[in-house]
């Protein structure tokens, strides 16, 4: 059942260029916001690229940081392999350190892969949806995702490449968010729960975090969490469950190009 009245079933696009491209802050970001919806693009027989901007350094507990380099990353191709990514792009920034990082680098660097891969679609943060969105990482690349798309399609805005890219502008740009601007689109996840839960129960250093976040505030309330700490220790699907207890669907704001289409009905010859 649909929840947002405004909003309608997600379909897929009539095209015959299914590539897409996922721009990601964190290794989690993606299962957690978008993950039926990039399941069912690759269903429907899409390739998908995925960027991770930030290396995820900081995000374990009593771990050094070498090894949570090596365990997140580990951690996060396991968990794409499950999905069936066609190719990873990592940027390596620092994790929650994106506000000492220009936007129009990083801008340029996902420009580059717009221009070489030349997607469909893109999938990010909405640039808009600042409502319930604590994670500054998540803005600056919702802001430099939003702004690639655009410039991308100008042959002088320079990308990362030595040598200028030819320009490419995407058909269709696919937001995600804590809680997006305006829902225009829902995919029901309870066809890929399964499949969610087993690719996330693939973060397991990441969700140690995740859980040890919600102790730090439970002792301050004077509760234990240890029954939960032993349920994610001895099963992290049952602990992966329990956080999308509550998400019945993604929830999407998408933008097409309706102009092109009027543009393509009233002139266009196909080649």
């Amino acid at each position: 059942m649909i929840s947002n009245k405004s909003s309608v079933p997600l379909t897929m696009p009539e095209t015959s260029e299914k590539r897409a491209l996922v721009v990601i802050a964190h290794a989690d970001d993606l299962l957690f916001f978008c993950g039926a919806t990039v399941f069912h693009l690759i269903n429907d027989g899409w390739s998908v690229e995925v960027v991770r901007v930030t290396d995820d350094r900081w995000d374990s507990v009593n771990l050094s940081e070498e090894e949570t380099l090596l365990r997140n990353k580990s951690e996060f191709d396991e968990a794409m392999g499950l999905l069936g990514i066609s190719k990873i792009h990592e940027f390596d920034y620092p994790t929650d350190m994106l506000g000492d990082i220009s936007e129009v680098e990083l801008r340029k660097k996902v420009m580059e892969i717009i221009r070489l891969f030349k997607p469909y679609l893109v999938l990010s943060f909405d640039p808009d949806s600042y409502l319930n969105e604590d994670n500054e990482d998540h803005k600056l690349v919702a802001r430099a995702v939003t702004e690639s798309m655009w410039t991308s399609g100008f042959d002088k805005h320079p990308d990362s490449s030595s040598k200028l890219l030819p320009p490419h502008v995407p058909i269709e740009r696919w937001y995600f968010g804590r809680s997006v601007a305006r829902v225009t689109h829902q995919l029901e996840i309870s066809p890929y729960r399964e499949q969610l839960v087993n690719a996330l129960a693939c973060h397991r250093t990441m969700l140690q975090n995740i859980f040890t976040q919600f102790s730090i505030q439970a002792n301050f309330m004077d509760f234990d969490l240890k029954a939960l700490s032993d349920l994610l220790d001895k099963n992290p699907k049952e602990f992966v469950a329990l956080l999308l207890q509550e998400r019945t669907h993604d929830d999407l704001r998408i933008v097409k190009s309706a102009k092109l289409v009027s543009l393509i009905n009233s002139f266009g010859v196909k080649k």
